[in-house]
């Protein structure tokens, strides 16, 4: 798989090579042919996609987009992280990035099923990563 890492804003920028690194380790990792592009948002940004997506008026660590079905390419779609949101919420950089891919790739939480299937999955390569 190849992820590339995008910043949007500048208040993201000092999060970039963490990022970089965090994305270079998955795509070792991830045995997809196709590629994905990560976006390094701030909260204001990642807010009005909250809303426009999800109807809801906050920001949050991560949204998905997956490409949609019978679109041409190699693209399996794109992330969004916030790291200013997950640094000041205490959350990890590297899962929030994982989860979010996994999303891309299919995985889902809505079910209890659905979501041990994918928390193993985050588990699992957060340990090979480590």
């Amino acid at each position: 798989m190849r992820i590339e890492v995008i910043l949007l804003d500048k208040e993201v920028k000092k999060f970039g090579e963490a990022t970089k690194k965090i994305a270079c380790q998955l795509n070792k990792l991830l045995k997809n042919s196709g590629s994905a592009e990560v976006y390094l948002i701030n909260s204001r940004r990642m807010q009005h996609l909250n809303k426009a997506f999800r109807k809801k008026d906050k920001s949050t660590n991560v949204l998905s987009f997956q490409k949609p079905k019978g679109f041409p390419g190699k693209e399996l779609g794109e992330v969004y992280l916030d790291p200013l949101y997950i640094r000041k919420h205490k959350e990890d950089l590297a899962l929030m990035l994982v989860h979010g891919v996994l999303h891309i790739l299919g995985y889902d939480h809505l079910r209890k099923g659905d979501r041990i299937k994918m928390e193993k999955m985050e588990n699992r390569l957060l340990k090979k990563m480590a």
